[in-house]
């Protein structure tokens, strides 16, 4: 680290954390990332299913309904230009009764609204070609929505930050912060980083982070997400990607269908609220509990098809018995406005990214 300040420290290397250090590093020199992990990308950026989603779920005029359809759109042309591996795959949301046609409705208005391009309501037939093992009696129709290999797409972004100057600090966990003669000391294990400006994009640990930064308003809830995985020789019955209505809880879109670029078929995620921050496996819900919220809709689906699969975390603003909608928290700090906070951060994130990196960018620099 130089003697002199950084002109930014951006705290957090997942995925929306590299992008704004890109970003920046577009014209500002003395960009640096800071990294508790020993590599980038080790939280919740590669552990999703990796969907590109097209911004039906979400409350209009909401921070995660702008950035997640501008988002999306970045994306498949960041995609394109970088050859990172991605596919539109389109994306049914299904209806299992008529009596679930106003609510698919009601998502199908509120995408419109977002500016969701091409959402359709289609009928048996139209599913059938679609996904011939599926039984659904209407489905809302998602031609944008895609999937991205996660990976591929923290390491691209990477890569540029570093081909545009950006440092990029692994094993650096942030342990303290001081504000002293207009500049922000970011203390970790191995020495002080002096900085004019601070982005914490800190994911799971945002609120810790902001909490370090005399900012104390949120407070992260972790909720896991876990996966089972149909077998290989399986895992032909479901083409691309095949979701229920959102739950009724609002705390997951329900256990879907993805099919990954390399052909595995995803069933999950559920959520499942844990105390810890890093419990990824311990208490895991069984095999079964996928099975039986998955076979209404995919009758030739077999307990014995379904496997184990990874698991991940959402970084939630509400606690689970709150039903609300918590839209992303990114605010300059009211105390520091040096210092810009990302939280609450989960799904549409890994979507948002690009766009939430061109905003926070131009509210470092004013």
């Amino acid at each position: 680290m130089p003697a002199e300040a950084a002109q930014v420290v951006v705290v957090g290397g997942g995925v929306v954390g590299i992008a704004i250090a890109a970003e920046l590093a577009r014209d500002l020199d003395d960009v640096f990332l800071i990294e508790a992990r020993p590599r980038l990308g080790l939280g919740s950026s590669t552990r999703n299913s990796g969907v590109i989603h097209a911004g039906i779920y979400y409350k209009p005029s909401s921070l995660k309904a702008f950035h997640c359809v501008r988002g999306q759109r970045m994306l498949y042309d960041f995609c394109a230009a970088y050859e990172v591996p991605h596919r539109r795959t389109a994306k049914l949301i299904i209806a299992e009764s008529d009596e679930e046609l106003p609510a698919l409705e009601a998502l199908k208005e509120r995408g419109d609204e977002n500016g969701v391009e091409g959402l359709e309501l289609v009928d048996r037939n139209f599913i059938r070609n679609m996904e011939p093992e599926i039984v659904a009696q209407c489905a809302l129709y998602s031609p944008e929505t895609g999937i991205v290999e996660a990976e591929a797409l923290v390491r691209t972004l990477e890569r540029i930050a570093l081909e545009r100057g950006a440092h990029l600090l692994t094993d650096t966990p942030l342990i303290g912060a001081e504000f002293r003669n207009g500049l922000v000391s970011l203390i970790t294990p191995r020495e002080s980083v002096h900085a004019r400006a601070v982005v914490n994009a800190a994911g799971l640990y945002a609120d810790v982070v902001a909490a370090m930064l005399g900012f104390d308003r949120h407070t992260i809830y972790p909720c896991r997400g876990e996966y089972t995985e149909v077998v290989p020789g399986r895992s032909h019955l479901v083409r691309g990607l095949v979701y229920p209505l959102p739950l009724p809880s609002g705390h997951g879109l329900g256990v879907h269908f993805t099919r990954t670029l390399s052909g595995r078929l995803l069933v999950g995620p559920n959520a499942r609220y844990v105390s810890n921050k890093e419990n990824y496996e311990e208490g895991r819900a069984e095999v079964a509990d996928f099975y039986e919220a998955s076979r209404r809709i995919l009758p030739a689906l077999k307990l014995e098809d379904l496997r184990v699969s990874y698991s991940g975390l959402r970084a939630r603003l509400l606690p689970e018995h709150d039903h609300s909608f918590a839209d992303f928290v990114i605010t300059r700090d009211p105390a520091q406005p040096s210092v810009v906070h990302l939280i609450g951060l989960e799904s549409p994130g890994l979507t948002s990214a690009l766009s939430i990196a061109v905003s926070v960018a131009g509210m470092v620099r004013e």
